[in-house]
């Protein structure tokens, strides 16, 4: 499922595969162009911006996150405490593995390869190699 937003765009040449939940509340979603986007991947964007490369290739069910919601006030209900927006950005030319997971705020550089599996939980080089929860760079592409 797509939603029809003015805030939400695909360039050119862009696939999304059924079972995939691309959605934006009061954000902004842009995916480049030649990017695939397999089956049961979650990209949001609530308050938050998002950001995707050109030739980007995302595998199933991976869950790419624009913010996360704020809950340290234990005297406030978290549905109150509003969202913590640092925004999500991808690289050109990356690929990322079946059940990835990468949360609010981190910058994936251009060429980088996620393993199947990772929780990104941080920023990512340009052309570096990362696997694990959270991912830890194992190497690089030359």
């Amino acid at each position: 499922m797509v939603q029809v937003s003015k805030n939400i765009s695909f360039g050119r040449g862009t696939l999304v595969k059924p079972f995939s939940v691309i959605q934006e509340s009061r954000g902004n979603i842009k995916i480049g162009k030649n990017c695939a986007i397999n089956n049961f991947v979650q990209i949001s964007a609530t308050e938050s911006t998002i950001v995707i490369g050109n030739n980007v290739r995302i595998g199933p069910s991976v869950t790419i996150m624009g913010s996360v919601s704020k809950f340290k006030n234990k005297n406030q209900l978290i549905i109150e405490q509003g969202y913590s927006t640092g925004g999500t950005s991808i690289g050109n030319d990356v690929l990322i593995g079946a059940g990835s997971i990468i949360l609010a705020g981190c910058e994936i550089g251009n060429g980088v390869v996620i393993g199947a599996g990772s929780v990104v939980t941080k920023s990512v080089p340009p052309y570096a190699i990362v696997i694990g929860a959270p991912a830890r760079t194992i190497g690089a592409r030359n």
